[in-house]
């Protein structure tokens, strides 16, 4: 991948993370999910705001395209959701979502960047996404228990 095509990636992630985010904040009633959705608004805008600082070209390939076929097909489902169910539809896209950008930075983002302002950009991004997977399975936990009850639940530790 070159720079320019990381560059794609990146800022479709970000644009894509705020889409969904503020179709969250319409949708849902539940506390929870609003405050995921609030700081997905805001931490993806500051990490767009970073990048454009950056001024790198952005170039399409195969990974930017697949990627945004998922994310278009995911906004079309949620899109169809209500309630609960897209509560939990939403947290799951998240977790979905958080850890393919996680693995796709570790393996095939951070290996490929050339320049360093890219490179820095995204090693600062890095340990954000792993915070948002946190928090989005925090978030699903809460949801998924306070839906059921006080029940007994598995962990995935």
């Amino acid at each position: 991948l070159s720079d320019q095509q990381i560059a794609a990636i990146t800022d479709s992630v970000n644009t894509d993370e705020i889409e969904q985010a503020r179709l969250a904040m319409s949708k849902s009633t539940n506390d929870q999910v609003q405050s995921f959705a609030g700081m997905m608004v805001e931490h993806h805008g500051e990490a767009k705001k970073k990048q454009t600082k950056l001024n790198i070209a952005e170039a399409e390939s195969p990974l930017s395209l697949e990627l945004a076929a998922e994310t278009h097909q995911t906004l079309e489902q949620l899109e169809q959701k209500s309630g609960a169910d897209f509560d939990r539809a939403y947290l799951q896209a998240q977790i979905d979502g958080h850890q393919k950008v996680l693995d796709t930075i570790d393996d095939q983002l951070l290996p490929s960047a050339k320049g360093p302002e890219l490179k820095a950009y995204l090693q600062e991004l890095r340990p954000k996404v792993a915070q948002h997977l946190e928090r989005a399975q925090a978030a699903k936990q809460s949801v998924a228990s306070n839906a059921s009850g006080p029940t007994p639940r598995a962990t995935n530790k």
